[in-house]
């Protein structure tokens, strides 16, 4: 094995590692406590009335989907963790091809959450575009 193989043997552990131990875990732990904080909008901390309560219930609405984005960012991590870990028995028979398909893999991850039901909506659009449609 080339010295700069295993460098790259190396640093892709690394990488493999702090996702799977330590990217992930934080990220489920940080959507955790984003939803704990979106149950805690309550009538109780915003009042019974209609104004407050309407912006409560949008506030809970961004905590979850906050919390959603990190869940999928942590999916995301774990998934990769997994293609580095394919990357790296690739590896040893053609260090390009390995490095290749490992940057192909990470340009697949998608750069901002969308979740479905916005998805949906989206696609919608797409199908039929009208200002009522743009307007969900």
């Amino acid at each position: 094995m080339s010295a700069q193989m295993q460098v790259t043997k190396e640093k892709w552990q690394d990488w493999e590692k702090a996702l799977r131990e330590e990217v992930a875990p934080k990220l489920r732990q940080a959507a955790g406590l984003l939803r704990t904080n979106s149950e805690l909008q309550t009538e109780g901390k915003w009042s019974a009335e209609s104004g407050p309560q309407a912006f409560a219930t949008k506030h809970k609405q961004y905590l979850t989907e906050e919390a959603d984005a990190l869940d999928a960012m942590a999916k995301h991590a774990t998934d990769f963790a997994e293609k580095i870990q394919t990357a790296l028995d690739m590896l040893e028979k053609d260090e390009d091809a390995a490095k290749s398909w490992l940057d192909a893999e990470a340009a697949k991850i998608q750069a901002v959450y969308i979740s479905k039901a916005k998805q949906a909506a989206l696609d919608e659009f797409d199908k039929h575009p009208s200002g009522a449609n743009l307007a969900r």
